[in-house]
């Protein structure tokens, strides 16, 4: 997710593992998420890798945040891995490799793998009207304006939104004050991303509010997914945690991902923090809207519900990277893999939405992908692809390289002093750890002009 989100939804919101593993460690899927090596047989530099750290340990000790946990993997190899700083200020609890995050919107490429799933069992069409399978979205209204009375003025839609709309945010759907300051339709989507009872409920609440645009013909941040989550519910016929749980974490190994965690388990949760001024420095975050951890009815957000660890997460992209197998399993194709990981969206739209940060940045299905290095405004390969969440959690996948990184904090964007540059400084330094290409050829990560 470019950075600019994190500015833009606090309007809407209102022990340590050394980082040179040894080569013969045994895997365990809650310290090594995948087999361990060194970075020097890989092809990385340990020295840089530990440059990497070290920025963000003066991040935590200039006050800039509490703490972190960074994996790095290449070719399948888990081969640093380091907690940073606490996950509890006030309680003085270190930061360790099962603390467990708000991933926000890191949830969406999980969701949108959910619904490949049901794609490549012949299930539902990308292309298929989504009101197909949910009725309530039958014949959408699109926003003309208001009248002199303030009400809103629609029209009918051109074309009926299509499952491939909501999965590249191409559909007219919105996300709500954070990201439609001061729109006519803000208000109302906000309204129906915290629509109360089931998943379902909120999907109706949803569907009740007149689009941005005819679906197909621009890109907005939306509740997309939110949307989609409950299209795999009604295709599959089960709830869509149990659907995750039974297709995705458990095969997988995800052992700490969920909607909602265990009592005993609360612990492990960083806290979230803001940012409470010069004098006031970090302050834990008490926005009502993060809610109960705890609460297995809340709606199961598949925009942006899920708590993870670093490690299952590397697992999640691991896998992405792989081409869709993990561990002797094939969950998605390599076809329907690179079908999601390419920008299915015209190339600048993310930068006209989001602005400068977003140059050079498309979107697949749920994920963004890199589409222009020589503009984009951090360090990058054609092809690589990513989404992050606005609490500053970050992925990566780079298929030119290898690598696969995870990188997760706990900021609450209300009261940011300033915007994080999180995502670029992590990139920068991770790539400045490449020490040899991938397979022995030429590493080229640069656009052909």
């Amino acid at each position: 997710m470019p950075n600019r989100l994190l500015l833009a939804l606090s309007a809407l919101l209102a022990a340590i593992l050394c980082p040179a593993l040894a080569a013969s460690a045994a895997p365990r899927a809650e310290r090594d998420p995948l087999p361990a090596a060194t970075p020097a047989s890989v092809g990385l530099s340990a020295e840089r890798l530990d440059a990497l750290s070290r920025h963000f340990e003066d991040e935590v000790a200039r006050g800039n945040a509490s703490g972190y946990v960074l994996l790095v993997a290449r070719h399948g190899k888990l081969v640093y891995a380091r907690p940073i700083g606490k996950r509890d200020l006030e309680k003085d609890l270190p930061m360790t490799l099962d603390t467990r995050f708000r991933l926000a919107s890191m949830t969406k490429p999980v969701t949108s793998v959910a619904v490949l799933m049901l794609y490549e069992e012949g299930r539902l069409l990308l292309d298929d009207p989504v009101s197909r399978y949910l009725p309530e979205f039958a014949h959408p209204r699109v926003y003309t304006g208001t009248d002199a009375d303030g009400n809103l003025q629609t029209e009918p839609a051109r074309r009926e939104i299509t499952i491939r709309d909501l999965l590249t945010h191409s559909a007219g759907l919105g996300y709500g004050p954070g990201f439609d300051r001061g729109h006519p339709l803000a208000k109302a989507y906000g309204a129906a991303s915290f629509a109360p009872g089931t998943l379902a409920d909120r999907v109706q609440a949803i569907a009740k509010v007149p689009l941005y645009f005819h679906p197909g013909e621009g890109w907005r941040y939306s509740l997309a997914h939110d949307v989609l989550g409950r299209l795999v519910e009604v295709v599959s016929g089960q709830s869509f945690p149990d659907f995750l749980q039974a297709r995705l974490f458990t095969p997988l190994g995800m052992t700490h991902t969920a909607f909602a965690i265990d009592a005993a388990d609360v612990p492990t949760l960083a806290t979230m923090y803001t940012h409470g001024g010069a004098e006031t420095g970090l302050k834990r975050s008490e926005a009502a809207w993060l809610g109960d951890p705890t609460d297995r009815t809340r709606v199961p957000s598949g925009g942006g519900g899920l708590i993870s660890t670093a490690g299952d997460y590397l697992r999640f992209a691991q896998m992405l990277l792989n081409g869709g197998s993990f561990g002797g399993r094939q969950y998605l194709s390599p076809v329907t893999v690179g079908l999601m990981t390419s920008n299915q969206v015209p190339v600048d739209a993310l930068q006209k939405y989001f602005g400068a940060d977003s140059v050079g940045l498309g979107y697949g299905l749920g994920v963004g992908v890199e589409v222009d290095t020589r503009r984009a405004p951090q360090a990058d390969c054609p092809g690589d692809f990513s989404w992050g969440g606005v609490f500053d959690t970050h992925w990566l996948a780079s298929p030119r390289t290898g690598l696969v990184a995870v990188l997760l904090r706990q900021l609450d964007p209300t009261g940011n002093k300033s915007e994080p540059r999180t995502d670029y400084e992590f990139r920068n330094l991770l790539f400045a750890s490449v020490t040899s290409p991938a397979g022995g050829s030429k590493l080229v990560c640069m656009d052909t002009p």
